[in-house]
Order: structure tokens, then sequence, then C-alpha cells
């Protein structure tokens, strides 16, 4: 959670009643609270971020002449979903961008879809890749997880238990890995609302005793740093940190092509990109990698470089400073 870091930073917050229901439920206690800070004439600028908090705010910050910059972190209308859908949520963005003073895409990939489908102009689409950290040596390594990963090269995926993430399609792959490497250790780590779900699909593949499940326990680099291979087999995405932070501790990638998961990973340099749903591709690709220890070695090394000349926080801090500078003047 940010609130200690906020408190310990003496960083004035509020906590509004935000959830990814699509009911109103709480939101107009959330849409008026939001409409007085803009009137109150102590801020100059109002940044808000996901397509719920993105909608609320600036429909709050109408006429007060606050100028608002939003961040989609994927826009509603990326991902599998019906043409009707689509094109609402794409009309809706649409409306809503003409009263936003600038929208950060976290990728190329990103800018490009909204423009596709007319959401804002080119001036007011602006990229500003996501940043992490750098990798930081762990006082308490995930001791659990490392002694798992300690009978053979390890592969995981490390993430949100949910659809978008596939990692459906990392356990229908397990097999086949597990048939070409029979001393991989396999893992999922992480949380969500499919733990249950995967958790049955691993044994009806019969892959109990030979995929484990741990929970995440941040930060990141904790459980990263026992890792070979991390692996994202995403169906959908706008940029995720989890690459970067791959790219920040060193660990190859095995990641599907989507969104602007490319713009991170570079195919054959820093890990293999590979198709979404594709249990053959990526098993393939996973393999390849967990026998060829010198090759991951050498990705490590460029996985490391590439994050410290593209990804990290500060230049991501950096550009969006620029960013509020430009628009509250």
């Amino acid at each position: 959670m940010i609130y200690p870091a906020l408190e310990e930073a003496g960083v004035a917050y509020e906590r509004l009643p935000f959830g990814r229901s699509l009911r109103p439920g709480p939101y107009g206690r959330a849409l008026r609270r939001i409409r007085a800070l803009a009137r109150s004439g102590e801020h100059d600028l109002i940044h808000v971020h996901s397509s719920k908090a993105g909608a609320l705010a600036r429909v709050a910050a109408l006429g007060t002449g606050v100028p608002v910059v939003y961040t989609p972190h994927c826009f509603p209308f990326i991902g599998p979903q019906s043409r009707r859908r689509r094109l609402l949520s794409a009309a809706v963005e649409a409306a809503l961008a003409r009263i936003t003073a600038a929208i950060v895409c976290v990728s190329d990939d990103e800018r490009r879809q909204a423009l596709a489908l007319r959401v804002g102009g080119p001036a007011r689409l602006r990229v500003i890749h996501n940043g992490s950290p750098p990798c930081e040596p762990q006082d308490q390594p995930d001791a659990e997880l490392a002694d798992w990963m300690s009978g053979g090269p390890g592969a995981a995926c490390l993430t949100a238990l949910r659809r978008q993430k596939g990692v459906d399609v990392f356990l229908r792959a397990a097999p086949r890995i597990l048939e070409a490497v029979p001393e991989a250790r396999l893992a999922v780590v992480g949380q969500g609302p499919e733990r249950a779900a995967l958790e049955a699909l691993a044994a009806d593949l019969g892959l109990d005793g030979r995929v484990r499940f741990f929970g995440f326990r941040p930060p990141a680099a904790r459980q990263l740093a026992e890792l070979d291979v991390f692996v994202l087999a995403s169906r959908w995405e706008a940029f995720p940190i989890s690459v970067l932070e791959a790219l920040a501790c060193g660990v190859p990638q095995v990641a599907t092509d989507v969104g602007g998961t490319g713009e991170a990973v570079l195919d054959g340099v820093t890990g293999t990109l590979c198709r979404a749903d594709d249990p053959d591709g990526l098993a393939a690709a996973v393999t390849a990698l967990l026998q060829a220890p010198s090759r991951r070695a050498a990705m490590a090394q460029a996985s490391r470089a590439r994050h410290t000349e593209h990804f990290g926080v500060d230049r991501m801090v950096a550009a969006t400073a620029a960013l509020y500078r430009s628009l509250a003047l």
C-alpha cells in the first residue's frame, strides 16, 4: 500500500471510493469531492489514473479552469470485447478527450490505438513510458520460492491472477516444458480472482507437485531474484510494469507480443516474444531459454542495461513533471 509511504513523506492524501465494479455505488460522493478540490483554488492541475476515475475527475473539473491530465493505463476499448462495447468505450473516451489537457499513453502502441479510434488528437496524446525502480538486493529473500527453484532451472509467471494475464496459457504450456526439461521448476506467483480456477486447472493437467503456487511478497525483486526465466503470457496490455521489473533484475523474459510489451522486451536480446493464446509457442520459448544458460546470461546483462537506459523511475518522473509544467504555467 502506498499510504504509509505518503504519510512518511508528509504528503496529504484523501481516499475516495473507487473499485473495479461499473455500478454507480458511492461514485457520486467521489465526484462531489473531486469537484470541491478542483474549485478550492489550491491546486494547479489534476492528474487522474484509470478509466473510471478518469471519467469522474474530468467531469468534476468542468468549468473550474483546472487542467486535467489522464493516464488510462490501458484504455477500456483495448482487449477482447464485443464490437459494440469497444465502439461505445471509444466514443466515451473521445468525448472526454475534448475536456482533457493531456492524455498520457504509457506506450507508443497505446497512443496508436487511441489515434486509430480518434480518441484525442496527436498533440493531446503524449507518450511517457512506465518506469520501475532498480533491482535492489533483498535482505529477506522469499525462502520458500528459493527452495523450490533450487532444484533446477526455473521459470515463473509473477503477475495478478486474472484472465488478462494468461496464466492459464502458461499452465497449458507446462506439460510440454516439463517433458523437454524434466528437472525444470515452474511456478505461479501472485494472487487474484482466478487463483482457485488456476489451481484446479493445474490439477486437471496433472501438474500437482510439478507447478507450485506462491503468493506475491513485494517488492517484486525479492521473488524475481529466484527465477531463471520470467513469463508473462498476457492476452492484452498497455505497457506492463512487470516486464520492466524483470529487466531491472536481469531476468530474461518470455512475453506475449501484445500492446507495448515489445517496446520493452527486445526479442532475441533481453528475452523472447511470442503470440498470445499459444501454449505450444510459449512452451517452445520457455524451453529454449531453460536449456541455454549462456544465452540467459547474455540476456540478463542486456536486460539490466536496457532498464538503466530507458525505464528508470527518474526518467518517468522527469517526463511527467515536464508535462505538468507545460500545462500549469
